[in-house]
């Protein structure tokens, strides 16, 4: 990787692909040297459609993908510091297993048929460039969480905290973003007495808020929620 937090790589990348596919996967990952900083996979069952096979059937698609960034995830690069922490990149929730968010991939996947393009790798030309950079301008996002309980939670003497995290957004080991409201108060779970433990918030309700800078997708989000609203709709009626 080059020595920036936000490294631009430009590049296109050719492999082959078989179709139908023996596999669903396509595991994409992030190498730091010898050592994987993070991984993603992409679903060829989610981005490609075989079509109908009755007469006048829907066509299918071959697979393909974005332009849109794509997270990444890897181990933690501070495995020392293991608090109890929820954290994710929407729509992944991940639980403090040593896996965090390390950040994403602005892709584009497409299928092309024909001969095997013998050239593995070329950059991507200015005008395709041009015209993704248009859609990058970011704005601000706010995300408030209320904690109402927390049961079911590990026995053990140390103390307990839940953290939300957008990104690197809220995580409180990412020096890269400012800091945030993102963390619980510490608690010490408590035995329910039957076969649980508990954190005593009671009356108490932890209050988390993060403030985040992306990418303006409404035009994504438009069409999704009208669709689902209109799916709603006819499934009600």
């Amino acid at each position: 990787l080059p020595p920036d937090a936000n490294p631009a790589w430009n590049e296109v990348f050719f492999f082959p692909l078989r179709l139908p596919p023996i596999c669903d996967e396509i595991q994409l990952a992030i190498l730091g040297g010898s050592q994987v900083l993070g991984t993603a996979i992409l679903h060829l069952s989610q981005i490609s459609s075989a079509g109908a096979e009755l007469e006048e059937g829907t066509p299918g698609f071959l697979p393909c993908f974005g332009p849109s960034f794509l997270p990444f995830y890897g181990p933690r690069p501070d495995a020392a510091r293991t608090p109890s922490t929820v954290s994710g990149h929407p729509p992944f929730v991940l639980q403090d297993t040593g896996v965090a968010y390390r950040g994403r991939v602005l892709l584009e996947l497409s299928t092309h048929m024909g001969t095997l393009d013998r050239r593995q790798r070329d950059t991507i030309a200015p005008e395709d460039i041009a015209r993704v950079q248009r859609h990058l301008p970011c704005r601000q996002f706010g995300l408030c969480g209320i904690f109402y309980s927390a049961t079911m939670v590990p026995a053990g003497p140390e103390l307990l905290r839940f953290e939300l995290s957008l990104g690197n957004y809220g995580d409180a080991g990412d020096v890269t973003c400012k800091p945030a409201a993102s963390v619980t108060p510490h608690g010490c779970p408590l035995f329910d007495g039957n076969r649980y433990h508990y954190l005593p918030w009671y009356g108490d309700k932890p209050v988390v808020a993060v403030t985040s800078s992306w990418e303006d997708a409404g035009h994504r989000w438009d069409a999704l929620n009208l669709l689902r609203a209109l799916c709603r709709r006819l499934v009600s009626t």
